[in-house]
């Protein structure tokens, strides 16, 4: 073990945005888009929250004491009213505030933003969100690639009233918003900016772009390096204690292996815990992946407050690249803190060397600075149609979620509404429209990779990882707070692996709903393809190659976690077992990420079935053709003009 020196210099205090109970300008809410300072303060009294969106109406019927539709789905197109000159009301809000988010899918048809009884914006609703309406634009207001869909996190302010009207749209919506107290002097939303305003969006645009420099990270605090190294074995820990008071500005973990462990899910068993203040139940606890938004395993990405692929000058040499995934949720404690990093892979699992970097300012920390907390929660497979993502008490701010999921078929698994009730309300101020509304994104969600949400890791079937941070749009509460996702599935299935972990700012040892981390929660599934057959373990004869297991696929995941490697250019035959005789329209699984020219497959008597042709642009799976089976095994002839991975067939009976 290698131990870094540190100096421990004092904290500096740095300006944040007003505080509701001051004038808030058009500035100020530009630049909470990252003054991450502000989410470990508590909201000022009176401040709230709320979301607008189409969600089903029938959902909040109530008989006799219970919600009679709670799973009612029809959530598009569905608005507050109508005004007499036929515009739909989407938001309505009589109070000063702002829109701190703004999502549509399929966003036709034209908006109206009405602000303190004056209209504001009047422009095609897609416009919002592709740049062409002032000021709107990326990075804050963007188009989701290859998706109809759009969002904009640009803030507008209103310091009476506020409404959003549309016409000839009928998609799904959903419009964060904000309220201050009466008292509270909000300067409006302008499209033109002035100077201060101009300024903040420029900064804020470039943070976003390029990421939050080391000058705002940690010159305001003089935050010093802490750094550690441990290679460790299966059942091993890293350990690491701060003493005093203070907070961590920086927190990133990178491996010092020459390459990364070759089993693909090492990294799901190498657990992350932080302690505060001497508790004895961790407040952060989850695989490192998962804790760093990336689900199952390192799924690279550049978030703005978390990410997996940080490039660093950082001193010394360590053999892994020179990369970190890194955290920049600020971490405040009173009286000290422990880190720890175990590995709990099986014992055949080599050895993972690992180094903690941290950069941590120390001094008096607030009386009522909140505490930073991420807990994981997995359900497998999933029954809860309302899966509890977080449930605690006390004051504090959720800044954050990552949902990961295992759907073993094709059908769309996101139709699911996310539900936040705030201190106790009896229905949720919050209800959205479908999961991937909260994530951002469109039915089928779509790789994507921006500063404040993203899809990291995408399959048709299979595992899925998005993200979603939540600065400007952070969910305050004071007594309590409740989130569920729907776990919603067509046809009733109940089939599918969830997996969250919930960042949130709260109370000092204020209690929550979560349960210890098991070995039972950190088990996965191998990649469940419907219609798959194997075809390691039923080629003929010895001198076709070898069968490859999991941990050496380079990252893409087997069926049944192994697959045949064919070295060989001769014909080799391949048994098909099949239960019911018929036609199959017959496909094969080919490991990406190397050409192997072509297949050719034919049956046991030499007529063609199909050629299969490599294409770089392929998911892996390549129509072969169709094929009589009959019932028990059918034998059919293949031959590859170079090494191949052939992983399974896919059998779909046609007749």
């Amino acid at each position: 073990m290698r131990i870094m020196p540190v100096l421990l210099l004092a904290a500096a205090i740095q300006s944040i945005p007003a505080l509701a109970g001051d004038t808030i300008t058009q500035a100020d809410h530009i630049r909470r888009l990252t003054a991450l300072d502000l989410l470990f303060t508590l909201s000022a009294t009176g401040e709230r929250v709320g979301l607008f969106s189409s969600y089903d109406r029938r959902q909040s019927e109530i008989r006799n004491g219970r919600y009679v539709h709670w799973d009612a789905n029809d959530d598009r197109g569905a608005f507050l009213g109508v005004t007499g000159d036929g515009w739909n009301v989407m938001a309505k809000i009589d109070a000063p505030g702002v829109i701190t988010r703004f999502w549509c899918e399929q966003p036709d048809g034209m908006v109206r933003i009405m602000l303190d009884g004056r209209l504001v914006v009047e422009a095609p609703l897609k416009d919002i969100f592709n740049g062409v309406t002032a000021p709107f634009g990326t990075p804050l207001s963007y188009e989701i690639p290859s998706k109809h869909a759009g969002v904009s996190y640009f803030p507008v302010g209103f310091a009476e009233s506020c409404r959003v009207l549309s016409r000839a749209f009928s998609g799904e919506y959903q419009i964060d918003y904000r309220t201050y107290p009466k008292h509270v002097k909000v300067q409006c939303f302008s499209p033109v900016l002035d100077h201060d305003a101009e300024t903040a969006l420029a900064d804020v645009a470039n943070t976003l772009r390029r990421g939050l420099s080391e000058k705002q990270l940690y010159e305001p605090y003089r935050a010093s390096p802490h750094a550690i190294q441990k290679d460790l074995e299966p059942g091993e820990k890293l350990s690491w204690y701060l003493k005093g008071a203070g907070a961590i500005r920086g927190f990133h973990v990178s491996l010092t292996d020459e390459r990364q462990p070759r089993d693909r899910h090492a990294l799901h068993n190498m657990i992350l815990r932080v302690y505060w203040d001497g508790r004895e139940q961790p407040d952060i606890e989850a695989p490192l992946p998962a804790f760093f938004g990336a689900g199952f395993t390192r799924n690279l990405y550049k978030g703005l407050v978390m990410g997996t692929d940080l490039g660093t000058n950082m001193p010394g040499e360590f053999a892994n690249e020179g990369w970190f995934m890194y955290c920049y949720y600020p971490m405040p404690f009173s009286d000290g803190a422990r880190i720890e990093i175990e590995n709990l892979n099986p014992k055949n699992v080599k050895k993972i060397g690992v180094m903690l970097y941290m950069r941590v300012s120390k001094g008096v920390v607030a009386p009522d600075a909140l505490r930073f907390k991420a807990r994981i929660r997995t359900e497998d497979p999933c029954k809860t149609f309302d899966y509890p993502i977080l449930e605690t008490a006390g004051a504090g701010r959720l800044v954050g979620c990552v949902l990961n999921i295992d759907c073993p078929r094709e059908e769309w698994w996101g139709e699911g509404d996310h539900k936040i009730w705030l201190d106790d309300e009896p229905f949720p101020s919050i209800l959205g429209t479908s999961t991937s509304g909260f994530l951002g994104a469109a039915e089928g969600l779509g790789a994507f990779r921006m500063p404040l949400q993203g899809v990291t890791l995408l399959n048709p079937v299979g595992k899925n990882s998005a993200y979603r941070w939540m600065i400007a749009d952070n969910i305050p509460f004071h007594e309590s707070i409740r989130f569920t996702l729907e776990n919603w599935q067509y046809n009733q299935a109940d089939d599918v692996y969830y997996n969250t972990v919930v960042y949130w700012y709260g109370s000092p040892g204020a209690a929550d709903s979560f349960a210890k981390l098991s070995p039972e929660m950190l088990e996965l599934a191998g990649l469940r393809l419907p219609g798959a057959v194997e075809i390691e373990g039923r080629i003929a004869g010895n001198d076709w190659g070898r069968t490859k297991a999991q941990k050496y696929s380079s990252g893409f995941e087997f069926s049944n976690q192994a697959a045949a490697t064919i070295t060989t250019r001769n014909p080799i035959k391949i048994d098909i077992p099949c239960q019911t005789a018929g036609k199959y329209l017959l496909s094969l699984r080919v490991q990406t990420g190397r050409s192997f020219g072509s297949v050719v497959v034919t049956d046991s008597d030499g007529k063609p079935v199909g050629v299969v042709k490599y294409d770089r642009n392929s998911d892996g799976v390549y129509p072969v053709g169709k094929i009589t089976l009959r019932s028990g095994v059918t034998q059919v002839i293949v031959q590859c003009d170079k090494t191949t991975i052939l992983d399974c067939w896919i059998l779909e009976k046609t007749e």
